[in-house]
């Protein structure tokens, strides 16, 4: 899937996307889940206690129903990551678990690729000139700040989800 497709894809399901939420997915798809586990028991709470809170479905703060996330969602051109909405693990404590350990997994296994940054932050420049213009201008000055969703993002779609190889959903 090429990061345009991607990018339309994360515009349908999530209307109110900002530049700082397309930089960090392609973050995301370039360097995965690593940053993540530093240390593996904090991480493990954290995973459990993130699931407990995305309960379906969930209101806004504005009052609207805020829609049910896919199960997975594309994050890297070359397929080999996909983003796994926590939602759907709320009340199921042993596939959490079977997250947890694909999370693991993902960080022994996936190797980041930093050399894609620039390409692919080139090609979401040029999609975001031509669906998301408004946007074009603030992607571009998000270089170097850590990425981290749009407070618009957040308080409308209520993101909580992991970064994990996408050979390893087949185990759910």
């Amino acid at each position: 899937m090429e990061l345009s497709a991607i990018l339309s894809w994360h515009l349908h399901h999530y209307p109110l996307l900002q530049a700082e939420d397309i930089y960090k997915l392609i973050f995301q798809g370039i360097w995965g889940p690593g940053h993540l586990l530093t240390d593996v028991n904090k991480a493990r709470k954290l995973l459990f206690q993130e699931i407990k809170n995305a309960a379906l479905p969930a209101v806004a703060k504005n009052g609207n129903i805020i829609p049910t996330p896919e199960e997975i969602e594309p994050v890297d051109p070359a397929g080999l990551l996909i983003r796994v909405n926590l939602a759907r693990f709320n009340g199921a404590e042993e596939k959490g678990e079977l997250l947890f350990q694909a999370l693991i997994k993902t960080t022994q296994e996936f190797v980041p690729q930093p050399g894609l940054l620039p390409v692919h932050f080139n090609l979401a420049l040029q999609w975001t000139a031509k669906h998301l213009p408004q946007q074009a201008e603030r992607l571009k000055h998000l270089k170097s700040i850590p990425p981290r969703h749009s407070g618009v993002y957040i308080k409308n779609y209520r993101p909580a989800y992991r970064v994990i190889l996408s050979r390893l959903w087949s185990r759910f």
